[in-house]
């Protein structure tokens, strides 16, 4: 994983293409993993609600402090795989996080991503929502769970100009 600072180096020095070569089609944004989240062999536990709608909000204005993850190359069509295993695609080292939890499929003819719970015990949820066991299109910005495992769903183009041209300072509200 990445931290969003190191990563803000790397799109100030890069054209857009190449960041986007480098980074892939979308990237999955997410806080730093709490110690107490990352007992891999503890049982899975229950994710509630009210919990993930609290980490969706700090996703939302923690940008700085955020970790990108690392995919691996995609194919025009391809799968990634969210899990604990260690041959998942992206291993989320989280208790609530099922074995084998979801699967993203990534279409890039149709520019387009979508995710499928794998009957995880906690399910998989969209902007706080369920899934239950129908296959979604992403948006972009949306804000995936896996368990209590957060991620914002960003299209690179998007973290690019994010990167480049951050949100206003202290002094930009007025009131």
């Amino acid at each position: 994983m990445i931290s969003v600072k190191e990563l803000r180096a790397l799109g100030a020095s890069l054209p857009a293409g190449t960041f986007r070569r480098q980074l892939g089609p979308f990237a999955l944004i997410q806080r730093p993993p709490s110690e107490s989240s990352s007992a891999v062999l503890a049982p899975t536990r229950v994710a509630d609600t009210g919990t993930i709608e609290l980490g969706m909000l700090s996703l939302l204005f923690e940008f700085e402090n955020l970790l990108v993850a690392t995919l691996p190359p995609l194919k025009e069509t391809d799968a990634l795989t969210i899990g604990r295993l260690p041959d998942c695609d992206v291993v989320l080292e989280d208790s609530s996080v099922s074995k084998m939890h979801a699967q993203l499929r990534w279409s890039e003819a149709d520019r387009r991503c979508t995710v499928k719970d794998l009957g995880s015990r906690n399910g998989t949820f969209l902007n706080g929502a369920t899934l239950g066991d129908r296959e979604v299109t992403l948006r972009d910005g949306d804000i995936l769970s896996f368990g209590y495992v957060q991620f914002w769903f960003l299209l690179t183009e998007t973290l690019y100009a994010r990167l480049r041209n951050p949100p206003g300072g202290m002094g930009s509200h007025s009131g």
